[in-house]
């Protein structure tokens, strides 16, 4: 499977953000700096710059951008090859890339903003929001036939363990683990809405009792589904109010409307018997999804489906790398 992350070509944006906090909260359209006034050496960020370039230069991906900020200063906004192989369209700055995963900390956000309005705490059960999981069972082991054997949850996730990856829950991404499994034989990331993928989940065991290991989970989606169920909105449409036009995330979105396709970036894989870069045609079995239509179900991690399905609890979020660093946002924006 990390292989397989690794092949996605095209869809890459890499956004060094240091000094997080600042680099949120950078000058519209500020000018780039020298390196060393912000305390980097240029000599040596050369280094970072040829070694992206050999990336492409390998093929190891068609293109990609990279943008460095510190201390709310533009160090470095550069880009490599192309965006389109077939056209030959060179990768440009305002190029709108799949972020995929990197939805997780948006839909981190949207949570943390309903967090400080009181809306919910770190222990509260999840089941306050989600009475679906009332009678979660945990997975102990196999008999010698091997069916799981489980038994009843000790005590509902609460609402830390659902934002630390500690609940328990799978996620489908593997096949190695019976949970997972199980994820992917009830389809639960290709589920046609939030409410089907919580009910789909609810029926599957938890790889352990909540709080006592840590797994990368399908933790995330759930939370795009308790942003919806406590605000009343779509994920998408809270996001949108509160997040991305906030910080003027023009370009940032489940979907690329028309009149942005064209900035929109091929999506490749890398063909095993080549190495070479090949049109993605498949994405965990299933076709791509069309990223100009907006999706059945906006959710909170990131990956695909085919339509008109998508995976609930994992929005196929957009955007560029300069939206990514909110560099184009007034500077201190508060998110409220």
């Amino acid at each position: 499977m990390t292989q397989f992350f690794r092949s996605l070509a095209s869809a890459v944006a890499v956004a060094a953000m240091i000094s997080a906090p600042q680099a949120l909260a950078a000058p519209r359209k500020a000018a780039e700096v020298k390196p060393e006034t912000v305390g980097f050496d240029s000599a040596r960020l050369k280094r970072l710059d040829d070694a992206m370039a050999k990336v492409v230069a390998d093929g190891r991906v068609s293109g990609m951008t990279t943008l460095l900020v510190r201390h709310g200063q533009v160090v470095g906004f550069k880009t490599y090859g192309k965006k389109d192989l077939a056209t030959g369209a060179p990768m440009e700055k305002d190029t709108i890339f799949r972020i995929y995963s990197m939805t997780k900390p948006i839909t981190g956000v949207a949570l943390m903003i309903l967090f400080e309005e009181g809306k919910w705490k770190l222990d509260d059960p999840v089941t306050k929001f989600i009475p679906e999981f009332k009678n979660l069972k945990v997975m102990t082991g196999v008999d010698d036939k091997g069916n799981m054997i489980t038994v009843p949850v000790e005590r509902p996730p609460t609402m830390r363990e659902i934002m630390s990856h500690t609940a328990g829950f799978g996620y489908g991404l593997g096949d190695r683990h019976p949970v997972d499994r199980m994820f992917r034989e009830k389809r639960v990331l290709g589920a046609t809405g939030l409410n089907d993928m919580i009910t789909r989940i609810a029926d599957i065991p938890l790889m352990f009792q909540p709080g006592t290991a840590w797994y990368y989970s399908v933790s995330v989606d759930i939370q795009g589904a308790i942003v919806e169920r406590i605000s009343g909105q779509t994920l998408g449409a809270f996001m949108e109010e509160r997040i991305f036009r906030p910080l003027k995330m023009a370009d940032t979105g489940f979907y690329v409307p028309a009149g942005k396709t064209d900035r929109l970036a091929t999506l490749y894989m890398t063909d095993p018997k080549t190495r070479q870069n090949v049109l993605a045609t498949a994405i965990f079995d299933n076709p791509p999804p069309d990223y100009t239509k907006p999706p059945a179900a906006e959710s909170g991690a990131a990956a695909w489906s085919p339509p008109p399905r998508t995976l609930a609890g994992s929005p196929r979020c957009f955007s560029t790398a300069a939206n990514w660093t909110a560099r184009e946002s007034s500077p201190r924006r508060r998110l409220s």
